[in-house]
């Protein structure tokens, strides 16, 4: 008789920290010396001028390539206007250039993933099928039929449309995405698939028909994010983006402080200043937030295979409010088979927006062809940037418009391949910029949290960068100029505890900005909105960030070996061991291989309840794991709850032929974390 042991881990995905150039503060005190001395608008100041676009003089200390030219327009903040030595929220400095964060850097130094060398033969213009002038000249006349890609009965089926023989440049387009075969007069072959923005009669009356309230702002929102990147790799691996949004367009970034090197970080004894915090883990509870105001446990059951899931289209997304004010939706991320609502949802019934790009991009990741990051000549990043472009050339600039995508394949997996998106992402900022786009759009750049995976993950600045990701907020220029207050709200806030929450209560905002004569109330105590102020003395507990993701906690490390840690340790794998009692028959018991760190928050020694963190490394399975219980002194416990545990590496034997793996769910406090069981032959 043959038996089979398993192994645990919790099924994560997995990221590596990548890349960073050093940055020289001698020389930033000899550019501000020579340069913003002369020029007005360009002057280092204590207050701001009316009239005036303003930067924050941190983003200039954070930044770590040579400095940046500033719009003629834009004044800079001195870092003491922003107060922040009374903040109840503090976390230490974050150090973005350092030799430890170079051992764990593999980036790629090409500019863009090579893609193939002849150009395209198709491209889409204003909903119409367009044939390339370059490819007729060289293939003679060309013959084109194409196939429409549908969306199914659901988000997990997709459909061909009837095939379109013989159609001709500038056909009107029947369908946002579709598959097209030409051939050319010399036997040439060209096969691809593209995206665009058809024609839409009715949406094009839709914000006459549903004219938004009176309150409503009426601004476009525009959010684009990068999967698994914390705000010091955005700064890292994307300086071209992160500088024309900052020092170009004056976006606000929401952040903690960081040093340029180990050696300021010695010189400069740190301010610790707060940022945008996540509130739990991956990719969903960074999104539910935003989206919806609400965490997963707070919504309906979605989760496939409990008792009495649904789908998720009853959920309250941001985008039904936007679409009942005439809005034109768009929402849409690569990598479908781990979308956010359907790797362990239900996803969707119905299509959640006007232009869904889930069809799409579940033919796009099926297909296999030797460039990976390309459709044909462009980068399948390029595609997505321009999808956005077609909504905004699409509709007029009166029709309001509500676009969210999600890139995730130059960086979920690793973010060694993030700086291929530098320039694209330039280009295409610079592209809605010129064309007017954004002077009526609130402007989010963002991701979802950093790295969850890698061995600088499990450093103790990985950890504060895998809660602390990147969000930045640009608002139009006459926005910032008819409210001031508003926008030294926001920028005081950018120095302050915010998280997901605060960006939907935001959105409420927006859509109720001139009722209650300006002064907006924030539907719960856990949120704010960013127009507001957020007070100094908000803490995590309140914010609705365990202590588990609260990156204000100050933790002191406890040295090796030690009882009350040991004592720890057998805890958690007891509470491992505990979510496969139903499977012992087939799984191998977890042990405690070895405790790796050890923490405890900073509070007094004679507090009946003391906060601790471990990392630990289990066996089988290698896994590796970071654990924050409470302790009582009285019973003599660890107060241990699912939410507070975290995978930090991946597992090694995922690709191994003689595993077998299936995935369950465990309920725990109402909240859900994937469990593999995997079992060796």
């Amino acid at each position: 008789m043959i038996t089979t042991k398993c192994s645990l881990l919790i099924l994560l995905t997995f990221v590596t920290i990548t890349f960073v150039y050093s940055f020289s503060s001698s020389f930033y005190n000899i550019f501000i010396n020579r340069t913003f001395s002369s020029t007005p608008g360009n002057r280092v100041v204590d207050y701001p001028k009316h009239g005036q676009l303003l930067i924050d003089e941190t983003d200039l200390l954070d930044f770590k390539q040579s400095l940046p030219t500033l719009s003629t327009h834009i004044q800079l903040l001195k870092e003491k206007y922003f107060n922040k030595t009374n903040l109840y929220c503090q976390y230490p400095k974050l150090n973005i250039d350092s030799k430890d964060i170079w051992n764990h850097l593999r980036p790629v130094k090409q500019k863009q993933p090579a893609c193939r060398k002849i150009q395209n033969w198709v491209y889409t213009d204003n909903g119409t099928f367009r044939l390339s002038q370059q490819a007729i000249q060289n293939h003679g006349p060309i013959n084109c039929s194409y196939r429409a890609i549908l969306r199914g009965k659901n988000d997990f089926s997709v459909l061909d449309g009837p095939l379109l023989s013989s159609v001709v440049d500038k056909t009107p387009l029947v369908s946002d995405f579709f598959h097209v075969h030409c051939r050319g007069r010399d036997g040439s072959v060209y096969s691809n698939i593209h995206s665009s923005i058809k024609f839409d009669a009715d949406l094009h009356m839709r914000h006459i028909l549903n004219p938004m309230v009176k309150s409503h702002l009426g601004y476009n929102v525009l959010m684009f994010g990068f999967d698994s990147v914390s705000r010091m790799t955005f700064m890292r691996l994307l300086p071209k983006t992160y500088s024309f949004l900052v020092f170009q367009l004056g976006a606000v970034v929401m952040k903690g402080r960081s040093c340029k090197s180990v050696s300021h970080c010695t010189e400069h004894p740190p301010l610790n200043f707060t940022g945008y915090n996540i509130v739990g883990d991956g990719t969903p509870a960074a999104l539910f937030p935003i989206l919806t105001g609400q965490t997963e446990v707070e919504l309906p059951e979605s989760r496939r295979g409990h008792a009495g899931a649904t789908t998720v289209d009853k959920f309250p997304w941001i985008w039904k409010k936007f679409k009942a004010n005439g809005y034109v939706t768009q929402w849409g991320e690569d990598y479908p088979s781990i979308g956010t609502f359907q790797l362990r949802l239900l996803g969707f019934r119905d299509q959640p927006v006007d232009h869904y790009a889930r069809p799409f991009l579940m033919v796009a990741e099926n297909r296999r062809t030797k460039h990976e990051f390309c459709f044909g000549s462009i980068t399948r990043l390029k595609s997505m940037l321009n999808w956005i472009k077609e909504l905004f050339e699409m509709y007029p600039s009166n029709q309001p418009k509500f676009s969210f995508l999600l890139h995730k394949q130059y960086s979920h997996n690793s973010n060694n391949y993030l700086p291929y998106a530098d320039d694209e992402t330039l280009q295409f900022l610079q592209y809605m910029n010129k064309h007017g786009y954004l002077d009526n759009t609130m402007l989010m750049i963002m991701t979802d949290h950093g790295a969850r995976f890698s061995h600088f993950r499990e450093s103790y600045q990985g950890k504060l960068e895998e809660r602390l990701p990147f969000m930045s907020i640009r608002m139009p220029p006459k926005f910032q100029k008819q409210y001031p207050h508003i926008m030294r709200n926001l920028r005081l806030n950018s120095h302050r505890l915010t998280t997901p929450f605060d960006i939907h209560e935001t959105f409420l905002n927006l859509i109720d900005f001139h009722s209650h004569q300006g002064k907006y109330q924030s539907k719960t105590n856990r949120s704010y909105s960013l127009f507001q102020l957020i007070p100094e003395t908000r803490k995590c507990e309140e914010s609705a960030v365990g202590i588990h993701w609260c990156t204000c906690s100050q933790w002191s490390e406890i040295s090796l070996p030690s009882p009350i840690i040991e004592q720890f340790g057998k805890a958690a794998i007891q509470f491992l061991n505990y979510f496969v009692r139903d499977a012992q028959e087939k799984c191998a018991e977890l042990t405690l291989y070895q405790i790796l760190k050890a923490h405890q928050v900073s509070t007094s020694s004679k507090k009946k309840k003391q906060i601790y963190q471990i990392q630990f490394e289990t066996r089988p399975g290698n896994g590796r794991f970071e654990l924050t219980a409470t302790y009582d002194r009285s019973t003599n416990t660890f107060d241990i709850k699912k939410k507070n545990l975290s995978r930090i590496n991946k597992y090694v034997s995922w690709t191994d032929p003689l595993c077998l793996s299936m995935v369950v769910d465990v309920v725990d406090d109402g909240k859900d974390m994937s469990i593999v069981l995997t079992c060796h032959l």
